[in-house]
């Protein structure tokens, strides 16, 4: 008897950890996201993102654009070509609706990875130095334009699904950190607003659910990983994800 009653002692410890851990996990979230009720309005959200930084982009545009009027023929002939590699680059952010990564834009540009590293340098600063809706940003290891944050709420309204509105966000968030979470969980740590927010996810194909039970096991999926720029081991991602909160605190 007395072994049995140390057996459920140290269960009912496990569960209180357990459950620690997703309390402060959830306020980590409330902290980076902001505060909202599981019932909220539509409104749009930031990616998790960092600016570039402005004295990097200005070295590698003093490396890379020489005076122009010091330019030879044959220089000139360069900066002609440099500046259509800098078109496709442009042009490949803006069609690709994600964020893309060195090695591909070198792949299917066929353009050498420091030289593309090079021009989005310098194209974040153009687009900081003039007034536009539009920036580039760093997604971890990748390079996304987006528009800029104070403009998203306004324009959500005509993407289609592009945009993931903040109380969606709040939602996959946890997902990503809890998985593999049973979709029954989900709903009482968000409300019965889950339902739509997982129908949402699962539409615009950023998670997968298992049937278990009478219940759905949710986890996040390539897309999720290659859109936000996490890794796709699970561990290593919940690592990198609490890392970005503690960061927007």
């Amino acid at each position: 008897m007395e072994e049995e009653n140390n057996k459920n002692n140290e269960l009912e410890q496990a569960k209180s950890s357990d459950e620690s851990t997703a309390e402060d996990e959830i306020k980590l979230i409330d902290k980076s996201l902001g505060e909202d009720e599981v019932e909220s309005t539509d409104k749009s959200t930031e990616e998790e993102v960092k600016p570039i930084d402005e004295s990097l982009i200005k070295e590698e545009i003093n490396r890379v654009e020489p005076e122009i009027q010091e330019l030879s023929d044959e220089e000139r002939k360069e900066r002609l070509n440099l500046d259509f590699h800098k078109n496709q680059i442009e042009a490949a952010l803006f069609v690709a609706g994600r964020p893309l990564g060195l090695e591909e834009l070198s792949s299917k540009l066929e353009i050498k990875q420091d030289l593309i590293k090079a021009i989005i340098n310098e194209l974040a600063f153009e687009f900081l130095d003039r007034t536009t809706a539009i920036e580039i940003v760093q997604i971890g290891d990748k390079y996304s334009m987006q528009i800029k944050p104070e403009y998203t709420e306004k324009v959500a309204r005509f993407a289609a699904g592009g945009l993931i509105p903040q109380r969606i966000m709040r939602t996959l968030t946890i997902i990503a950190l809890k998985q593999p979470i049973l979709k029954s969980k989900l709903v009482k740590i968000r409300g019965s607003g889950a339902y739509e927010h997982v129908k949402w996810l699962l539409d615009n194909e950023f998670i997968n659910a298992i049937k278990k039970g009478r219940s759905h096991e949710l986890t996040t999926n390539q897309k999720f990983a290659e859109t936000f720029g996490f890794s796709t081991n699970v561990e290593e991602m919940k690592k990198q994800i609490i890392s970005q909160l503690e960061g927007e605190q």
